[in-house]
């Protein structure tokens, strides 16, 4: 993995034998910003998940509350991807990401069907090893769930200031799903 020659199987070890799971994590973050910077994604994330030692959902077995075209094994793994990626935005707060938002991205362009936040909660912490229970349903406000679609909110701040800043934050989001989507998403902000 390294110039210095420790392999990617040595951090796993390494982080594994740690007892504190703050300290663990700390390889977590190190390997989520390696991923960024690699294009083999996949071993760093197969790495993450050892170190969690968390069960991921299968490719192969997407739960049925997402639309048909989502639950292709090809499909299903670029989401689960890009479900890991937006996990480590909202972790490391570069961006003011809730899950909230990405529910609302996700029912809005059609990836999964009307479902309780609590069950959002299960899917999401499912396809990121090491997710504690809960923390998906307690971030942000699902009171936009009621909205109409996040695509008709205002850009303009001098009309909507709290709504302007929802769309573009769904807007960001929208974006990161757009290799899986079958429309095109703009950036409009």
């Amino acid at each position: 993995m390294t110039d210095s020659g420790i392999t990617l199987q040595a951090i796993v070890d390494y982080a594994k034998s740690l007892s504190s799971a703050k300290d663990k994590m700390a390889f977590v973050r190190f390997l989520n910003w390696e991923a960024e910077r690699r294009e083999d994604r996949a071993a760093i994330y197969e790495a993450i998940r050892q170190i969690k030692s968390g069960r991921v959902i299968d490719a192969t077995n997407i739960p049925k509350d997402f639309f048909p075209r989502y639950r292709q094994p090809e499909v299903a793994q670029q989401l689960i991807t890009i479900i890991q990626k937006i996990d480590a935005v909202i972790i490391n707060q570069t961006e003011n990401w809730t899950w909230a938002h990405v529910m609302k991205v996700m029912l809005d362009e059609g990836i999964i069907m009307r479902m309780t936040q609590n069950k959002f909660d299960g899917i999401i912490c499912s396809m990121i090893p090491g997710k504690g229970k809960d923390t998906v349903r307690k971030s942000g406000d699902y009171s936009i769930l009621e909205e109409d679609a996040w695509t008709t909110w205002t850009k303009s701040s001098l009309q909507n200031q709290h709504q302007a800043q929802n769309r573009a934050i769904c807007n960001m989001i929208a974006l990161e799903f757009q290799p899986i989507l079958e429309r095109k998403i703009l950036l409009d902000y």
